[in-house]
């Protein structure tokens, strides 16, 4: 599984200014996965901004770090992780930034030491 982490995807603005029709960044930035730890780490700093338009990025998120906890070998995190993507997909816009802790800290509490 490949990892994706990027905030910005379109031409490479970094190249002095010429036509850029065709032109796209030269780097690949598909890397592998990062550890579950780090990724949990991740999740944790990024729910301040899981509310409104950024929550369905967040439960996709949500869903590749489940993806991550089920290649190591930790499915009670990854079925808690994978509930919680559920649960903020159905929250249609309300703010979910508490139960998102909560959840974390479930699926933390689920990893096996």
């Amino acid at each position: 599984m490949l990892w994706v982490d990027t905030n910005y995807f379109g031409p490479d603005r970094r190249c002095k200014r010429t036509m850029r029709m065709l032109e796209r960044r030269r780097e690949n930035y598909a890397g592998p996965a990062p550890s579950l730890s780090i990724a949990m780490r991740q999740l944790r700093m990024r729910v301040l901004d899981a509310q409104g338009a950024a929550a369905p990025a967040f439960a996709e998120r949500l869903r590749g770090v489940a993806q991550i906890a089920r290649m190591h070998n930790e499915p009670g995190a990854s079925n808690a992780l994978n509930a919680l993507s559920t649960t903020l997909t159905g929250a249609r816009g309300a703010d979910m930034r508490q139960k998102l802790y909560d959840g974390l800290d479930r699926a933390n509490a689920a990893l096996r030491a």
